[in-house]
């Protein structure tokens, strides 16, 4: 389901410690809330959009419910801290645009009538897991599961730091690709962020490539 796999894009990462409180429960259902319906409103809309916007309106989306070097250091786990703050920073903004470049071309069709539905959040000690269930609107749609799960920055900030559609998750499947390849490199990030240079070109001329039979 295209709108499940495009809300996979829309995971950040906040690092939280302590127990959750009842107000982390209400803050981390509020914020699940929120990404949906930003998400749905933007490309379920039943508006379609060239590429170029669409990949603007998308990078816009991301930054606005991600931090770039939080999500990073999800991902590349303890390889994260042995980066130099530059290298930080270049990797951060080249997953930005692998994250646009991989999503957009999910978002050719026009689609409206989805609707959605945020469960009550569970309390897991240093996070809250919210359930959530996303229908298309077609005859005999049923509803997909969408799990995720949200951390809190020391100062309180909620963040989602996993979300698991179709037994999927997100982080988990990044780390392992990204690891492998830092594992294999001895570490060092130029082979990492090559790659990842290499996959954004491929996608990118994919997404601009004539759809078949138009």
């Amino acid at each position: 389901m295209k709108i499940v796999r495009t809300l996979l894009a829309l995971v950040i990462m906040a690092v939280g410690a302590g127990s959750a409180k009842a107000a982390d429960v209400v803050a981390a259902q509020t914020l699940v809330q929120s990404a949906l319906e930003e998400g749905v409103g933007t490309f379920a809309s039943g508006r379609t959009y060239p590429l170029d916007e669409r990949s603007r309106l998308l990078e816009a989306l991301l930054r606005h419910h991600t931090e770039p070097s939080l999500l990073s250091a999800a991902v590349l786990g303890r390889f994260w801290g042995k980066l130099a703050p530059e290298e930080q920073a270049a990797f951060s903004e080249r997953l930005l645009q692998f994250l646009v470049s991989s999503y957009v071309g999910m978002l050719t069709e026009a689609e409206s009538g989805i609707t959605f539905r945020v469960g009550e959040g569970e309390d897991l000690g240093n996070r809250v897991r919210v359930p959530a269930e996303v229908t298309r609107s077609v005859p005999g749609a049923l509803p997909s599961p969408v799990g995720w799960e949200v951390a809190f920055t020391p100062d309180g900030r909620p963040g989602i730091v996993d979300l698991t559609a179709d037994g999927v998750s997100l982080i988990r499947a990044m780390r392992e690709d990204f690891g492998s390849v830092l594992r294999a490199s001895g570490g060092k990030i130029e082979p990492l962020m090559e790659a990842l240079q290499r996959k954004i070109d491929a996608n990118n001329k994919a997404n601009a490539a004539p759809i078949s039979g138009n």
